[in-house]
């Protein structure tokens, strides 16, 4: 009989460890924003495209909002869900119409700075959600160099093969606009209209300047706080969104999850503060001790990413990131944002 216990009790230490060796969990590599490195040069002459011929900007659509009182906007969409700090001096007024419908605007002093687009029902004319590349190519002036001229200083963007692949940059009168490609599908998933100013201040592309350099304020701690929260909140809502447009579940937010990517992106922006090495616990290990019980499971983590829209984009068109960003056995997530590190963390559980 003591034989027989034995026996049952080394088959179900079997049987444990088989079930925690085989759950399917995939921990991709960190994804480094494209411009993590990104040059900002000083010029003593003037780019030769400083003359260059702009296009009349749009009169109808959600773009004319850029520019004008919070009082357009408000008419135009009603009261934010929240409204929330950035790091770029500006606050975020948050419209999460719905996952098919969302926009963020970017206030500052009263006034648009930037409008954020995505959603396949959404309206970002005179561009559409879905269009194809090659379609825009054919309809819309674009260029490898950008030039915004701010009273007497002068910046150019520099777009490398990359960006015109995922993140066109266009220019109209008084007006740019990001245009975020699925470089897969070659689809439009998201636009963004924004002015001169705030476009120099985030600087997402590499860029020379002549003149003075445009940099955001330095936050408090506590505002920080507010800025990593605010990141989180949209690194979800634009999960649910890009996996809407790809007709896939949408996923629930969880607080163990949430707290276990908060952890990670904690650990990883420390450990880049410190410079020193430190190894992390395996992404199973993480799991296992904060006790979550899961099927299968996956985690994207990206570094230097200057907000959660770029961020998302940035993972859409990475092919092992996209392959866990759309996973259809998922049916929950955690996010988590510290500075600019961003995690997200997604689980297959059983109802």
């Amino acid at each position: 009989m003591k034989v027989l216990w034995r026996v049952l009790i080394i088959l179900a230490v079997l049987l444990i460890v088989f079930f925690y060796l085989n759950q399917p969990v995939k921990e991709n590599e960190p994804l480094k924003a494209p411009n993590s490195n990104g040059k900002v040069i000083p010029q003593n002459k003037a780019p030769s495209n400083l003359n260059q011929n702009t296009v009349e900007r749009p009169t109808s659509g959600l773009s004319t909002l850029v520019g004008q009182s919070t009082k357009e906007l408000q008419k135009k969409l009603g009261e934010p869900t929240r409204k929330s700090p950035s790091g770029y001096d500006f606050d975020w007024w948050v419209y999460p119409l719905s996952d098919a419908n969302y926009v963020l605007a970017g206030v500052e002093h009263g006034k648009v700075k930037q409008l954020y687009i995505a959603g396949k029902e959404a309206e970002a004319l005179p561009f559409k959600i879905g269009q194809g590349i090659d379609e825009l190519y054919r309809n819309t002036i674009t260029d490898s160099e950008v030039t915004v001229k701010i009273n007497d200083n002068i910046y150019t963007f520099v777009l490398n093969e990359e960006d015109l692949q995922t993140r066109i940059l266009v220019m109209y009168e008084g007006l740019y606009v990001q245009l975020y490609f699925d470089k897969i599908d070659k689809s439009l998933e998201a636009v963004r209209f924004i002015d001169g100013e705030t476009l120099v201040k985030q600087h997402p592309y590499d860029m020379t300047y002549m003149g003075d350099m445009i940099t955001p304020s330095v936050p408090s701690s506590f505002k920080q706080q507010e800025i990593d929260r605010e990141n989180q909140l949209q690194l979800f809502e634009l999960t649910n969104v890009y996996r809407n447009q790809k007709g896939l579940e949408t996923l629930s937010s969880k607080d163990d999850l949430n707290q276990l990517a908060m952890e990670h992106s904690e650990k990883l922006a420390k450990n880049k503060i410190s410079q020193e090495e430190q190894k992390n616990d395996a992404f199973k290990d993480c799991l296992k001790n904060a006790d979550i019980q899961f099927e299968s499971a996956g985690e994207n983590v990206t570094e230097d990413y200057l907000d959660a829209p770029e961020a998302v984009n940035g993972l859409l068109n990475s092919e092992k990131h996209r392959d866990t960003l759309l996973n259809e056995q998922f049916n929950e997530i955690g996010t988590g944002v510290f500075d600019k590190h961003f995690t997200q963390v997604f689980i297959e559980r059983v109802q």
